[in-house]
């Protein structure tokens, strides 16, 4: 499960909390020693931190990035060093106190944006730019080239680019300040005039957090904020005979999924509903058999639940080790704990695959729900779409049920870094690390460069228009596609 926070809520959620450490006392030495820890923590706990990039790629890009920092040692240029690989699971949460600090001394770019097929627009109503205004350069460099920059530090399994524009479309300001420019007082944008289409440039000053925090939350996109806010979500449109089942994570228990979702399906065949829309745009994965529940609702045949773990070794690295809550991990925590994994993982060459006892009580060929639809079925998928949500789609897609609609999943279509994470602390920064430790696998071991590739994307244009209208693009799209 892939759990993505953006920075302002972050920012949020965690200030004001005892310090730390004094960022700005931070030296060199301190930045090179935690980079040189997280290399070996990384190195003997990740289960293939050289799937996507090799070992020597990472290093120049790592010297790159240490050059920075040399420079001038700081805590956004340490960031800038942490390793990537292409792990979309694989998570860096700076302290409090790096958090404080930003608050009270950083600026940022002064408008939300959305980030769409490359192309970067205001998101948000004022008087400068119109909402729907595309950007083309902020201080001379091109939207494309941020991007592209910016994909390096964000992005999903493998480099899915869907997930960067996702992520940056919630923190581009926080991102900008710290990789790309940072204390930028006042910020020349390129534009294209929203009426004309020509090439405009203006000059808009930086805002400071509190500024930033108040346009965000009145950011248009996206639009169904409502739905956002629950983990399971039914919109009936009874006009339409068109329900929405938004489902924001499968990280839930079983009872109260199968009692939400059978909620929603009992309603669709009593009251003779002909469309389903399962939205999955925002959901980060969670129990993989609770995407296969949810499948069971849509499909009237048995069908084949299969997904397995693999990891390069059964121990666990000890140092800087941490529990959920940040207290260290202690001996018998670490023993017990590499027990389980010994009685379920089985060596095979030198891989650990896991074996019947972890599978233990998965129902592998699944029958469908006796409150199963047998409508029409769409399902909508995003750069947020991750892990068992991916298997969802996976699932649906493999078995013909209907369409999908939105934009690549973020995570990988047959693998993916999920199942097990350990945390760490670095202790020189502070900053927490989350290391998955296995490999998930949906289906056979079949390894591809992309994610759930959707069967209908709404055109750029057309997205924007439906914006426009304060309509939800995907969702409108279907509506319009089912109901000409």
């Amino acid at each position: 499960m892939k759990k993505h926070v953006p920075f302002i809520l972050v920012l949020l959620i965690q200030f004001g909390f005892s310090q730390e450490i004094d960022i700005e006392k931070l030296t060199l030495d301190d930045y090179l020693s935690d980079l040189e820890t997280l290399d070996k923590t990384i190195e003997a706990q990740h289960p293939n931190p050289y799937k996507y990039v090799s070992k020597e790629l990472q290093l120049k890009n790592k010297k790159n990035a240490i050059k920075r920092l040399k420079k001038e040692p700081s805590y956004h240029h340490f960031i800038q060093a942490l390793n990537r690989f292409g792990d979309g699971h694989l998570s860096y949460t700076p302290p409090e106190d790096f958090i404080d600090y930003t608050i009270m001394n950083d600026i940022f770019f002064p408008f939300p944006v959305l980030v769409r097929g490359g192309k970067m627009f205001i998101n948000y109503k004022n008087t400068t730019l119109p909402f729907g205004t595309e950007i083309t350069a902020i201080e001379k460099i091109a939207t494309k080239e941020i991007i592209d920059k910016l994909h390096y530090y964000i992005h999903g399994d493998g480099y899915i680019k869907t997930n960067t524009e996702t992520n940056i479309s919630s923190d581009f300001p926080f991102y900008y300040s710290n990789y790309i420019q940072k204390n930028v007082t006042s910020f020349s944008i390129e534009y294209k005039n929203i009426n004309t289409g020509t090439l405009k440039t203006i000059q808009v000053p930086a805002v400071d957090y509190y500024e930033l925090y108040r346009r965000a939350f009145q950011a248009m996109h996206p639009i169904n904020k409502l739905e956002q806010y629950k983990t399971i979500h039914g919109h009936y449109l009874p006009d339409s005979k068109t329900g929405i089942l938004t489902v924001n994570s499968f990280n839930i228990n079983e009872a109260y999924a199968y009692k939400e979702f059978s909620k929603f399906f009992k309603k669709m065949n009593a009251d003779q509903y002909k469309t389903v829309i399962i939205d999955i745009r925002n959901n980060p994965g969670g129990n993989p058999n609770i995407a296969a529940l949810l499948f069971s609702f849509i499909t009237d045949t048995n069908f084949k639940n299969l997904f397995n773990y693999k990891t390069s070794t059964i121990k666990l690295y000890s140092e800087n080790l941490i529990d959920e809550n940040g207290a260290p991990v202690g001996y018998e925590g670490i023993k017990n704990f590499e027990n389980f994994l010994y009685q379920r993982f089985d060596k095979k060459d030198s891989i650990y695959i896991g074996n019947d006892r972890l599978k233990e009580g998965i129902l592998e060929n699944f029958p469908p729900d006796k409150d199963n639809f047998k409508g029409t079925v769409y399902t909508t998928i995003g750069g947020n779409t991750f892990s068992a949500a991916v298997y969802f789609a996976k699932l649906f897609k493999d078995h013909k049920r209907g369409s999908i609609v939105g934009i690549e999943t973020g995570g990988n279509e047959n693998t993916t870094f999920a199942g097990w994470f350990m945390n760490y602390k670095l202790p020189k920064t502070k900053l927490r690390v989350r290391i998955p430790i296995t490999e998930l696998y949906f289906g056979d071991v079949i390894d591809t460069p992309h994610g759930i590739i959707p069967d209908h994307i709404v055109p750029v244009d057309q997205y924007m228009k439906y914006l426009l209208e304060e309509k939800d693009p995907e969702l409108q799209f279907i509506l319009d596609r089912e109901h000409k």
